[in-house]
């Protein structure tokens, strides 16, 4: 099956490049002024519509989402351990456990468990949490979005622009010519950097937030069934019946569509 992808995918890129460069060329698919009018007209853009931290919260975001967080078994197999320790009255034994973890919400269900908090404020604290993570996941695609909606308008800018220079030079051909280019290019720019960029980008961000409302879900069930002392093989049984990521239940996928839409809205 990885296989099939991987040559879907070759194919697919192989298809997109031959059919740009095929009678255009390098130098003439790269346009720095018309690069320049998209890119930089989106920073300013970006910066009068959003802070700075949300911009690097965005950032940040991204490239979390190209790194490996594990899956559901990753997941139960540490909190079994947690689950085993805890039992032991292992105190020294999670507090280790709790500096190698890289799951920081794992890591802070652990964190309560060892400050004997109860099963309500376990689950009230996760819960808060989980909420915190989903809300800035929809700020995240809603700036990526954002971007999508701006880059073919300052692409639209850049045409135009160059399209009022060119009635100064209607008597030189030559003169024409380049102006010509970027009319076009950054038209070009606009559209392919929002649909093959950040589009894509804004839903592999919405999956991540889909797989990680699941999996938080899970850790609180998890912690929870830890802090009353339950069997390991009994936290298995129930871990084992909680619904796969994409399975996840549709109130929790409407909350964060809803949020997401209102994003939108704002």
């Amino acid at each position: 099956m990885n296989l099939i992808l991987i040559a879907a995918l070759v194919l697919g890129v192989f298809s997109f490049l031959v059919t740009i460069f095929r009678d255009i060329g390098m130098t003439m698919l790269f346009n720095p002024d018309a690069l320049f009018i998209v890119i930089g007209g989106t920073t300013i853009a970006l910066f009068v519509g959003f802070p700075f931290s949300r911009i690097r919260s965005t950032i940040r975001d991204v490239m979390d989402a190209f790194s490996d967080h594990g899956n559901r078994e990753t997941l139960t197999r540490d909190i079994l351990e947690i689950a085993r320790a805890y039992r032991k009255a292992d105190i020294r034994g999670l507090e280790a456990m709790i500096k190698d973890m890289r799951d920081v919400f794992l890591r802070l269900g652990t964190s309560l468990l060892t400050s004997h908090y109860t099963d309500e404020d376990i689950r009230n604290i996760m819960k808060r949490e989980a909420a915190l993570k989903m809300v800035n996941f929809n700020f995240s695609q809603n700036m990526l979005k954002t971007v999508a909606r701006l880059t073919p308008s300052f692409g639209l800018a850049g045409t135009v622009i160059s399209l009022i220079r060119m009635f100064k030079h209607l008597q030189s051909v030559d003169a024409i010519a380049p102006l010509m280019a970027v009319a076009l290019m950054s038209t070009f720019y606009g559209v392919i950097l929002s649909n093959l960029l950040m589009l894509p980008l804004a839903a592999k961000l919405k999956d991540r937030a889909i797989v990680s409302e699941a999996l938080m879900h899970l850790t609180i069930e998890g912690m929870v069934a830890i802090n009353n002392m339950e069997n390991p093989l009994r936290i298995e049984e129930l871990i084992a019946g909680y619904q796969e990521p994409s399975d996840v239940g549709l109130s929790g996928v409407h909350v964060a569509l809803s949020m997401t839409k209102s994003a939108d809205g704002a």
